[in-house]
């Protein structure tokens, strides 16, 4: 079943029936005395009325209609038209431009007065392109549209990082590139070679940018599409930006508790699996130290597990006291510790774990003096293979622990 659109006349002396005749197959009418009973009709009907149609001689209507579209709290209004005769005096026309949208005189044309119906109908159903852009600042993200030329068409919000200036409050976006509006030149540069991409390739991207500003770490997820026309060329840009900081700090705090030793803060063993995968060849030759805390046992059977966990946090303060900055320290577990010293020759590290031994007797738990076993090897490549290093300065660590615990037996 096909519904018609409604229509209401507001006419209190039938002047309308010549009116209803031409337009009675395509739209469903109702005709009512005055606004008051138009107003009902519109609150009372199942379905929207798509226009209202009022005599042209009925001028108090025609204000008291406009003043009740302007008061509605529909988002897209009702269509006001007026129909007037050969005799209606010219200042009726007067609410042309105030509120009524069109016109219709006689002679009654059934081609033309459907146009002008229809024509009025689709005018208010559509949303200007500045009604649009104002509808769309109420929503948090900010939506943007820009030309075959990078340049912004609009931009629903103007958020800090932009370098507007403070006092001119006529100030748009609109016609600017990004490197012309952007604080941060490296994102500014980043975004229009993108969009750049976009009218070239016809094809959309997604990425995320970071901001550091005045102290403050934000996250922006930025959606780019095409926009093709009916030839299929590009014709611009429409783009979508997330404030996705909240999201971003969370996931990176995951990260770090996924690949972090609780503990003592330094990677964990997962982490390294990790690094050894997706390392790159700059960090060659690559300085290997295992170190193991000696005494750990002692430590927690005489003064408890509290104890035990200082002395676990004073070996890696010494660490980071003692070795390069670059250095990657992980806790494999317990009190046993691998640390990567990049780009770093063998004698550089074998003098880092002396620094480490003339040193270590600095911390104290309780009265227990740190004691720490190291073992060194360097991976000159790759294709040494890194769990054959590690195996070699375990090897030499283990060594060491083993002289160490023969000179306290006496042996």
């Amino acid at each position: 079943m096909n519904y018609l659109e409604k229509l209401i006349f507001i006419d209190n002396e039938q002047h309308c029936e010549e009116l209803c005749r031409i337009l009675d197959s395509k739209y469903d009418i109702t005709i009512a005395g005055d606004m008051k009973a138009a107003g009902d009709i519109l609150r009372q009907s199942k379905a929207n009325v798509s226009a209202l149609l009022i005599n042209a001689n009925l001028q108090n209507e025609i204000w008291n209609a406009i003043e009740y579209v302007k008061n509605s709290n529909k988002l897209i209004s009702i269509p006001i038209l007026i129909f007037a005769d050969e005799n209606t005096p010219e200042d009726s026309f007067a609410c042309l431009g105030s509120g009524v949208v069109d016109c219709i005189c006689k002679p009654y044309i059934s081609k033309i007065v459907k146009n002008r119906i229809a024509n009025a109908i689709s005018l208010t159903d559509s949303m200007s392109f500045y009604g649009i852009e104002a509808l769309l600042k109420h929503l948090p993200s900010n939506i943007f549209l820009k030309d075959d030329e990078c340049r912004y068409v609009f931009s629903t919000k103007y958020w800090h990082h932009l370098k507007k200036p403070d006092d001119d409050p006529n100030w748009t976006i609109r016609g600017l590139t990004d490197p012309e509006v952007r604080k941060d030149r490296d994102n500014a540069l980043m975004a229009h070679k993108k969009d750049m991409e976009i009218i070239e390739t016809g094809k959309g991207t997604t990425y995320t940018i970071e901001i550091n500003e005045d102290g403050i770490q934000e996250f922006f997820q930025v959606i780019k599409q095409p926009l093709f026309n009916e030839e299929g060329f590009v014709t611009g840009i429409v783009g979508l930006i997330n404030n996705t900081t909240e999201y971003e700090l969370l996931k990176k705090k995951l990260r770090e508790q996924a690949i972090t030793d609780e503990l003592t803060g330094l990677y964990n063993r997962a982490y390294l699996d990790e690094f050894i995968k997706t390392h790159d060849d700059d960090y060659y030759p690559l300085g290997i130290i295992s170190a193991d805390c000696d005494g750990l046992k002692e430590i927690n059977d005489t003064y408890g597990h509290t104890a035990g966990d200082e002395y676990i946090k004073a070996a890696v303060s010494l660490f980071k006291q003692v070795l390069p900055k670059d250095s990657i320290m992980f806790r494999m577990g317990g009190d046993e510790f691998v640390i990567l010293l990049p780009a770093t020759s063998k004698e550089a590290v074998m003098h880092a774990a002396e620094q480490l031994r003339d040193t270590e007797k600095t911390f104290h738990i309780k009265d227990q003096e740190l004691s720490i076993s190291l073992g060194i090897s360097v991976m000159a490549s790759r294709l040494d293979g890194f769990d054959v290093c590690v195996a070699e300065s375990d090897k030499n660590m283990y060594l060491e622990k083993k002289g160490k615990k023969k000179d306290r037996d006496g042996r």
